[in-house]
């Protein structure tokens, strides 16, 4: 095998692998989500936040997120779940849209998780609408 032909078969091989990539890790995807727990004295549930969301809230931290919600008093943000994915893997996905209140027990912090993290796409929000 020539040294171009080796090049060739590496190169078609890397090309493959970056595919696999992005396509088995949407937080690789450019609407990538950040998770954060959203911990209350009733509850507590993980909640996502788009990149451009955080964008807007100028910065990407729990206390920013904090320093929003208790500035607005209110952010509707995606709940996310642990769910089985369609090759039997765990995943985070989003399941409903939900409006966290501030208050002066209201906590968030971030959550950080191996799984991957399912972006929120279109279809979920016409589902969320219906």
């Amino acid at each position: 095998m020539s040294a171009r032909s080796r090049q060739i078969v590496l190169a078609i091989g890397l090309t493959g692998l970056l595919i696999d990539a992005v396509a088995s890790h949407p937080s690789f995807a450019v609407n990538r989500v950040t998770l954060f727990r959203v911990v209350t004295p009733q509850n507590e549930i993980v909640i996502g936040i788009t990149k451009a969301e955080l964008a807007a809230m100028q910065g990407k931290t729990a206390e920013a997120v904090t320093k929003v919600l208790n500035d607005v008093g209110e952010l509707q943000v995606w709940q996310y779940e642990t769910r089985a994915g369609t090759s039997g893997a765990l995943e985070e996905a989003p399941i409903r849209k939900v409006a966290v209140a501030a208050g002066p027990a209201t906590r968030i912090e971030p959550y950080t998780t191996a799984r991957t993290i399912l972006p929120i796409t279109d279809e979920i929000m016409i589902e969320a609408i219906r």
